[in-house]
């Protein structure tokens, strides 16, 4: 957000929120146009921007940074507070807020996402990214109802290796689960090497009484970066349930596989093609390990030197995973190298929706400046030589998408689509 910044108005009156005007390029928006300005933004505002805001309430607390509409303005919290009224009086813990920071930050993350999507599906469309397996479970079919696991107080289930590439995510977008003899919340924990602390706790209500196979869509993305800013570079992720926690008299059933082997083409028809296709991008391994006494109150990364491998167990459990490329991590480390595409699609954004003005009011600018003008200044003339901010723009992602060619192997390969032969004369 801070990659390029807002010049700030010379007026105090309409200075916006000083966040809005850093720069870590020193670009500034108006730079890209002289008709991107504050003054043209504050022009536009919808009329009836201030009633996105609640109404105050003497009965509600309010948090630091709330905002809230009062007197037909609209203040911030500076502290927590409830049942104090907004004012402009000593001690208040309400200040006045400046709603054209709002309208302005709002045209600019509507430019920054634009510039962000653009560049992916560029890069989408050149195929240098890519979903490499799409809405793929470990395994095909379930259990029989014989082969139930006896609990024997440990923690049970995956450890998954995503492949040391920049990039490569893993998302699970289900857990299935097949147990017998009991209902009820199977609690599952989400481990990463380099951390303590679980990264996630999932509560999974199983109510199939009948030994059948029960899949839960996950309700936030759960992902399995091989790098973020939530987890060390490298290492491994283990999504694992405590034995002892299961509902009384529950027993997980297993699905007779190896999974230290590759599986057998004839018996298992198309399994053999996912086995390597998945083998590529992520390791996957059953394991179990005695679980601490204090986990259910304390639960906290075990030692993972003592875990053993249960490489013909599956514990009941089955994902439904998504594997490809999410370059938002390498897109926030190289962000100077974005900073002219931000600069130049923020000010295009600002620039076409003050063609398409559709307030009623008009400023001085737009008196002067036709929107045929202002779409010329956007677009360039339709024949003869390309020109218009949004030629300079298009080059601009040009250059960038040159610029991130071939930098990882497998999510921002190069792609040259091979020599290209023509006729010369």
């Amino acid at each position: 957000m801070h990659v390029v910044g807002w010049e700030q108005s010379y007026d105090p009156a309409h200075q916006i929120d000083d966040k809005l005007c850093e720069s870590e390029s020193g670009l500034t928006y108006q730079g890209a146009h002289p008709l991107c300005t504050l003054e043209n933004i504050r022009a536009i505002m919808p009329e009836d921007f201030m009633y996105q805001y609640p109404l105050w309430n003497e009965l509600v607390s309010y948090k630091k940074g709330d905002k809230v509409r009062h007197s037909n303005q609209v203040w911030i919290a500076d502290h927590n507070t409830v049942g104090q009224e907004p004012s402009g009086a000593e001690g208040n813990p309400w200040s006045l807020w400046n709603i054209e920071s709002d309208f302005v930050e709002r045209l600019t993350r509507n430019g920054i996402n634009t510039a962000v999507q653009t560049f992916l599906q560029i890069k989408q469309l050149n195929q240098e990214t890519k979903n490499i397996l799409d809405h793929r479970t470990f395994f095909d079919g379930a259990a029989r109802l014989q082969s139930t696991i006896d609990a024997t107080g440990k923690l049970v289930g995956f450890e998954i290796v995503p492949v040391r590439a920049m990039g490569i995510t893993t998302k699970i977008e289900k857990i299935g689960l097949q147990m017998v003899e009991g209902t009820g919340i199977v609690k599952m924990y989400l481990f990463h090497s380099s951390q303590v602390a679980p990264m996630k706790v999932i509560e999974l209500e199983f109510t199939n009484t009948k030994g059948g196979f029960q899949w839960f869509t996950m309700r936030e993305p759960i992902y399995l970066p091989y790098i973020s800013d939530g987890n060390d570079a490298g290492g491994a992720w283990f999504l694992c349930y405590n034995q002892n926690d299961l509902p009384e008299g529950m027993q997980a059933l297993n699905v007779s596989k190896d999974w230290s082997v590759e599986p057998c083409q004839t018996c298992l028809g198309g399994s053999i093609d996912l086995y390597k296709e998945m083998t590529k991008y992520i390791q996957v391994s059953p394991f179990s390990i005695q679980a601490p006494q204090t986990f259910a109150q304390y639960p906290e990364m075990f030692d993972i030197g003592r875990i053993g491998y249960t490489n013909t167990m599956n514990y009941g459990l089955n994902l439904e995973i998504t594997i490809g490329c999410d370059i938002s991590d390498f897109i926030i480390s190289q962000r100077q190298i974005f900073a002219t595409i931000l600069q130049k699609q923020v000010a295009a954004t600002v620039l076409r929706t003050l063609a398409m003005n559709p307030s009623v009011r008009v400023n001085r600018n737009q008196v002067n400046v036709t929107r045929d003008e202002l779409l010329y200044e956007i677009d360039g003339a339709v024949q003869g030589k390309p020109s218009g901010l949004a030629y300079e723009l298009k080059q601009a992602y040009k250059a960038l998408e040159l610029d991130t060619r071939g930098l990882d192997r497998i999510c921002l390969q190069c792609n040259n689509h091979g020599v290209k032969y023509r006729a010369v004369g």
